[in-house]
């Protein structure tokens, strides 16, 4: 039998704002929105007054392999990210993740993005690295794209090369992912140049970082309908400075954000929006709207990546959705002041993976086992158990790790 809930009074995030909604799953799929919604027979109701419920959020950029701590660097500032990754790459606590098994570290960056609101995750790596965790995790892997590693010089060998990963992209209506323009030296300033006589830039383009790119280069890119990820705490950490990102916004560029890796990103997408929030006023002396925020995170990565209609919150579509309770006024988005205590509700394909103690008849009512852990004095439940995970980390290193991306448990 096909489990039915009804989300009842929540403020629902649609057209731009939040308005007084009942929200209906049915399996996997949202089924209706409107107002004061009549339970079907069989239907488990859930009370969301004075909540609200978003998309659930998108990191658009992330190397889930690379789900490791410390960060490593952030006092010498580099030109390329190869000089940086030379540095990781020899770093201790690089050899520490090496002892590791990859799936452990893969299981470590589903639960560091679901413990953030976070429902689905495009991880930057080739496909026959992910493909053994698809459809495990707790969280969804965009699964579907073409892929080069960036343009330039020092490029890595990944997919067949841009020029046909992008025509593979065209062909099969999917994103072609690339890092570009990651660095401030002479091979990442041409890199777009390089990637546009390749016939690689284009609508199907995901073009990750952007770093020293000015108003030609930005024109060029929305003239070609390309979209950008910004990660501007890993812009920071390895190069000291970030993207030109108000020259991208206010010029109409489709724009996403993303954590990077652990090495040098931000600990949770909560962070990053934390960090965007606050680097864009230091930098422009301007607010940088909550609902731009918001975008960045839900509309613009279901359109970069090709994810079906940009508004998430529509019946017939996945019922990845997110339940924040903030105790702000419930018509107001507010993003960047979230933390790990305001989610209250992660569901993915119409399953609580994640919540608040008092949701725990709605995961028995799924069948679901769940481990309980504590966030700021409060219960949590979660499927699986990030617990025996990070035992498993302890045992592989030899002593007691704690990673800043979980609960301390």
């Amino acid at each position: 039998m096909t489990n039915s809930v009804l989300f009842q009074s929540g403020s629902v995030y649609r057209n731009g704002k939040l308005e007084d909604l009942d929200l209906q799953v049915d399996g996997e799929k949202i089924s209706n929105i409107d107002t004061n919604l009549s339970p079907k027979t069989n239907t488990f109701r859930v009370s969301l007054k004075g909540k609200k419920l978003y998309p659930g959020f998108i990191n658009s950029h992330d190397h889930l392999l690379a789900s490791y701590l410390p960060k490593v660097g952030g006092n010498e500032k580099h030109k390329s990210w190869l000089s940086y990754d030379n540095l990781y790459k020899s770093s201790g606590v690089f050899a520490e993740r090496q002892q590791v098994d990859p799936e452990i570290l893969y299981y470590l960056g589903a639960y560091k993005n679901l413990f953030a609101g976070v429902t689905t995750v495009f991880d930057h790596i080739p496909h026959q690295v992910q493909n053994p965790f698809r459809g495990i995790l707790p969280v969804k892997l965009i699964s579907d794209y073409t892929i080069a590693h960036s343009v330039g010089n020092y490029s890595l060998g990944w997919g067949e090369g841009p020029a046909l990963e992008y025509r593979m992209a065209e062909h099969a209506g999917l994103p072609f992912v690339t890092h570009l323009g990651e660095g401030l030296d002479d091979d990442s300033k041409q890199s777009l140049r390089q990637l546009e006589k390749m016939d690689a830039l284009g609508g199907h383009s995901v073009l990750v970082h952007c770093l020293p790119f000015g108003p030609r280069e930005v024109e060029k890119i929305l003239e070609k309908g390309a979209s950008v990820v910004w990660c501007p705490t890993s812009n920071l950490h390895i190069f000291g400075k970030t993207t030109n990102i108000k020259l991208f916004l206010d010029m109409g560029v489709n724009v996403c954000l993303g954590t990077d890796y652990s090495a040098s990103g931000s600990v949770n997408l909560l962070e990053e929006l934390k960090t965007a929030k606050s680097i864009y006023f230091g930098l422009y002396g301007e607010e940088l709207p909550e609902s731009t925020l918001l975008k960045m995170i839900t509309e613009n990565p279901r359109k970069a990546f090709r994810l079906g209609n940009p508004d998430a919150l529509m019946p017939g579509l996945s019922a990845d959705l997110l339940v924040v309770n903030d105790d702000k006024n419930k018509s107001e988005i507010t993003v960047s002041d979230l933390s790990w205590k305001h989610i209250d509700l992660v569901v993915i394909d119409g399953y609580p993976i994640y919540g608040s103690e008092e949701y725990k008849s709605l995961f028995l009512h799924f069948g679901l086992e769940t481990e309980e852990l504590s966030i700021d004095g409060k219960i949590k439940l979660v499927a699986g158990s990030p617990k025996k995970l990070l035992k498993q980390v302890s045992d592989s290193v030899g002593y007691k790790k704690s990673l800043a991306f979980l609960p301390n448990f």
